[in-house]
């Protein structure tokens, strides 16, 4: 899944998300991955709407995951915009909602 990424990319958390932290570069990204990969026993993120706005493209879907110690399931909405450059992700920003996802793809 990395080689979709550029190198530079920037991960910008919602304000709804637990850490507020922006991540820079692929090996944070990598990073921050694999510490979500040691707390859950697994993570889908489903999609069932993507839209593309020129070089942004917002994701609207769910997060599926299963605690690894508890075995509990749960569900989050997600809504994402993926920011392409040259063919890869640049950016990827977390939003609470459909409406600013779309905005923020729209550059308002």
């Amino acid at each position: 899944m990395f080689e979709l990424y550029h190198d530079d990319m920037v991960v910008v958390p919602g304000e709804h998300w637990p850490d507020g932290a922006v991540l820079e570069g692929k090996d944070a990204f990598r990073e921050n991955t694999q510490e979500w990969l040691d707390v859950w026993q697994s993570i889908a993120i489903e999609t069932d709407e993507v839209e593309a706005y020129g070089e942004r493209v917002v994701a609207h879907g769910c997060w599926r995951s299963t605690g690894r110690v508890s075995g509990v399931e749960g569900t989050m909405p997600v809504h994402i915009v993926f920011t392409v450059r040259d063919g890869r992700i640049a950016r990827l920003e977390w939003f609470p909602d459909h409406q600013r996802a779309v905005a923020a793809a729209r550059g308002a």
